[in-house]
């Protein structure tokens, strides 16, 4: 049953930010890229991650920490949710005095810190939705966590769509209509978090309110909070090195190449999302977790190699598409930001998994082993690769930390070594790379490839036994 639930939820989720999030990406998104142009874009994306690095300012770790224990008891919501919301207001001036401070030793100035404090307002406007969402899916309401998920984007597409297609408007738009349409539609968003959790769960009443709870929370947090500094640097320096040691332009231009990696990752963020209150649970109660894990691999690597095994084939063809740039250097960035993703895929379940055993002290060891290759990487690479150099890292970053997170897990839950279970990943990715290869050899259109590798991609999947027919089909009946 609790299989049941976790694929029927997985495909309501997946389902919502299939219609969603494409459509920001390249009717939105990708077109501010095109309309701004890469200098511009490439400053507004290393500013960016600038904000999110430290944006673990704005939470402490408090969300993860809150999705967890709600999970165990969801009766904490009542006292937590308001000592946390105060916490996390005055944590925000901690955030902004920080972010403007590194700011000014990268020795940006102007405009430039005029776009940072817009992105840093942004960011905590999306820092307090994600928490409000962790009390959400604590309770594994994830249809609404999923609709809320995307209710953002729905926001933001109407407005940047009326701001970048009307006539009106056009070849006017500028970078901080962007930023100003992110600001709207994260208000909205979190008024509606709001209201569905005072009707759901909890009257939000500030009289719990207790300086020395709040304290306390954030000494729990803090575990949480060292984590995810340190994986925000490993994740996103590269853009700001690439940008302060090279140019706005080859940023603009690795910002493009990660672009469908950042749709594809968005599936596995979400998964995450479901997989850490579920884990949480299970090890509570002392339930087998690995049937879980084998369901997650099985949905989320098969479409990790598939995508791997078409973008490499074509890069050219698909960033001609995109960008109308078939240049030799974006092609083989793309290639290897693309071949990351199986990667993600990996960790999205085993960091999950434990994060959700608590076992922080190993995953902040990790984190910072990430941080000091991902500098050290870029720091050498970037200055004789420029973009390339900074993908070459991501890749060797991101299977580094995939592989070790599968290892301490096998060590940590006792999990069986399924050798003919890898061996079949390993022949399927095999074979999606010789139906390309086939494809682009015979000069097959990317339209009629991608029209090919879809139903043998399916054909695949069953024949390998990765989905089951069965299963997949009662729950579409549902």
């Amino acid at each position: 049953m609790l299989k049941k639930n976790f694929i029927s939820n997985v495909q309501i989720i997946l389902l919502l930010n299939i219609l969603v999030k494409p459509i920001w990406i390249f009717f939105i998104d990708k077109n501010v890229q095109l309309t701004v142009g890469y200098s511009e874009y490439g400053l507004y994306n290393a500013l960016m991650s600038l904000t999110i690095i430290f944006n673990i300012l704005l939470d402490f770790g408090m969300t993860n920490y809150n999705n967890k224990s709600i999970a165990e008891n969801n009766t904490l919501i009542k006292k937590s949710l308001p000592n946390l919301i105060i916490a996390k207001s005055i944590l925000s001036f901690l955030y902004f005095g920080i972010v403007f401070l590194i700011a000014l030793l990268f020795q940006y100035k102007g405009r430039a810190l005029e776009i940072l404090a817009l992105l840093a307002i942004v960011q905590f406007f999306n820092s307090f939705l994600q928490f409000l969402r962790s009390n959400i899916s604590a309770n594994h309401d994830f249809v609404m966590d999923g609709v809320l998920s995307v209710l953002d984007k729905m926001i933001m597409i109407g407005i940047c769509g009326v701001l970048l297609y009307s006539s009106s408007f056009k070849g006017q738009f500028i970078i901080e209509w962007m930023i100003y349409a992110q600001m709207i539609a994260y208000i909205i968003a979190i008024i509606f978090a709001f209201i569905v959790i005072v009707k759901k769960y909890t009257v939000i009443q500030f009289n719990y309110f207790s300086f020395k709870e709040m304290i306390d929370l954030c000494k729990k947090s803090l575990p949480y909070a060292v984590l995810i500094l340190f994986m925000g640097i490993y994740m996103r320096s590269d853009t700001l090195m690439l940008e302060r040691l090279e140019s706005a332009a080859q940023n603009g231009l690795y910002a493009s190449a990660n672009r469908l990696l950042d749709v594809a990752n968005m599936t596995g963020f979400l998964f995450a999302g479901i997989l850490l209150p579920m884990f949480a649970r299970l090890i509570s109660n002392k339930g087998n977790i690995n049937e879980i894990i084998v369901t997650s691999a099985n949905v989320l690597l098969p479409v990790s190699l598939g995508v791997v095994a078409f973008s490499f084939m074509y890069s050219h063809e698909i960033m001609y598409w995109l960008y109308k740039d078939n240049s030799e250097q974006l092609s083989w960035v793309f290639r290897m930001v693309m071949a990351c993703f199986p990667a993600y895929c990996i960790m999205y379940i085993y960091s999950t998994l434990l994060t959700a055993n608590g076992n922080i002290k190993l995953l902040i060891a990790i984190a910072i082993s990430g941080s000091i290759l991902s500098v050290g990487l870029n720091w050498i690479l970037i200055i004789h690769y420029q973009a390339l150099g900074a993908a070459i890292t991501a890749f060797v970053v991101e299977w580094s930390l995939a592989a070790l997170y599968i290892i301490y897990c096998i060590r940590k839950f006792s999990l069986p070594v399924n050798s003919k279970w890898i061996i079949q990943f390993a022949i399927f990715f095999i074979l999606m790379c010789t139906l390309n290869f086939a494809l682009k050899s015979i000069n097959c259109s990317l339209y009629w490839s991608m029209a090919i590798n879809l139903p043998a991609f399916v054909a695949m999947v069953y024949a390998f036994k990765f989905w089951d027919k069965k299963l997949l089909m009662s729950y579409f009946k549902q």
